[in-house]
């Protein structure tokens, strides 16, 4: 993540990268405690998140090396999203995934006791065996999934939700064929063999859409996955018969793309000209591109 040396141009970093600029301004004031540690233990269980998704949860103990801002303990704890709980792991698309002896400096803020992370970065990156715009974590045991749709968008019809989303899951073809099975009223995370795509009626901070999937930690194959975007968000579609001109929001199709992504198995990148990059722009138009699918080969 870059950061702004010059104070002037964060205007204009607001609006051209508004997930990174957001971040980029609230973790200083937000963070009561900066350290640097060794993850020393990583602890799945089940819990209720606040919306009332059932996921599993990590608790995540590290071992205080060095503090930056704020006293600690030697040790402190904190709770994401996300795990291993027995043979089912649960990756949230948002959240890293923390491992044993791994060395990160921790932006977190404490609260009656209680530690929450803002963010992290990795100080002692584990080797990677792909190259950086091709990262997977998990697969499908075949090249076809069928999901169902909750079309109840505030920006769009649910016609025009349903071509959007269409759109953004087609783009991964030949390689993944991703297919609407029909509509669904659902609109809880959870795991229970159901592939659903829904709108949650709140702005989820810097995140525009989050998307959960569930694999077996022994074969490695996905078995699940849910997506929700937040529609604090403006969506735009491509159709201009469903909306207007796309001005300070998103085309749906386009974050639809980058998270069919995670729901085939596949990481963020650090290429900016990938789907699965972690960043979104305003209007971007870009979709499923040659490398993305070439990635996607790879597992597929």
């Amino acid at each position: 993540m870059k950061k702004l040396a010059i104070l002037f141009f964060l205007f204009i970093f607001l609006a051209t990268f508004p997930g990174l600029a957001d971040k980029t301004v609230r973790d200083p004031e937000e963070a009561t405690h900066i350290l640097v540690g060794e993850v020393a233990e990583v602890e799945g269980y089940y819990d209720y998140n606040e919306y009332g998704d059932y996921l599993i949860f990590s608790r995540v103990t590290v071992r205080v090396d060095k503090e930056l801002k704020g006293r600690a303990e030697k040790f402190v704890a904190f709770s994401v999203e996300g795990g291993e709980v027995g043979d089912l792991g649960l990756r949230v698309s948002n959240t890293p995934a923390f491992k044993k002896g791994q060395v990160h400096k921790f932006y977190l803020k404490k609260l009656n006791a209680v530690y929450k992370l803002i963010k992290q970065e990795k100080l002692q990156p584990e080797a990677k065996a792909q190259t950086v715009c091709c990262l997977t974590f998990a697969k499908w045991p075949s090249k076809t999934a069928t999901f169902y749709l909750n079309p109840n968008c505030n920006d769009m019809t649910s016609s025009c939700t349903y071509s959007e989303i269409d759109l953004g899951s087609g783009s991964w073809q030949p390689v993944f064929n991703l297919v609407i099975g029909g509509t669904t009223s659902l609109t809880k995370v959870k795991q229970d063999y159901q592939n659903i795509v829904f709108f949650r009626k709140v702005k989820g901070g810097s995140t525009i859409a989050v998307t959960y999937t569930w694999y077996n930690r022994t074969t490695g194959e996905i078995i699940e996955f849910d997506m929700m975007f937040y529609d604090g968000w403006k969506y735009f579609s491509f159709n201009n018969a469903c909306t207007a001109t796309c001005n300070g929001g998103f085309y749906l199709s386009v974050i639809a793309a980058h998270e069919f992504g995670h729901a085939i198995g596949i990481d963020h990148n650090d290429c900016t000209t990938s789907i699965m990059y972690p960043y979104a722009d305003y209007c971007e138009t870009g979709l499923v591109q040659s490398d993305d699918r070439a990635c996607a080969a790879t597992i597929y």
